[in-house]
């Protein structure tokens, strides 16, 4: 089976994002939830083994943002995959978030 696994760093302060909540769902229904840690990341164990599939992870990063005293356009980012059926494979899946966007890649 593959893993996932996410981190979220602001780049306009180019600081890790803690304490974003993350849902992380496959073919609609809830996996898993978690909000990233003091590095801004929430690890593959947390999410655990991931069977292939479509998966979306969700940022509540307009939340972030506001506890942070700071606006943004954004309430959510989410990131849509399909994960393959390739047995052992890492996705690692990040969030480059901004109060005016937000965009991703995938990492290793």
């Amino acid at each position: 089976m593959s893993t996932l696994s996410t981190h979220i760093l602001d780049v306009s302060t180019g600081k890790p994002a803690q304490g974003v909540a993350v849902t992380l769902l496959h073919e609609g229904e809830v996996v898993a939830t978690s909000t990233t840690d003091a590095q801004g990341r929430i690890s593959a164990q947390v999410f655990g083994e991931c069977e292939a599939g479509r998966y979306q992870l969700v940022a509540e990063i307009g939340d972030w943002f506001t506890r942070h005293e700071r606006d943004t356009l954004y309430v959510q980012a989410q990131i849509d995959a399909v994960l393959s059926s390739a047995a052992d494979e890492h996705y690692h899946l990040p969030f480059l978030i901004a109060p005016g966007g937000w965009s991703t890649y995938r990492g290793s």
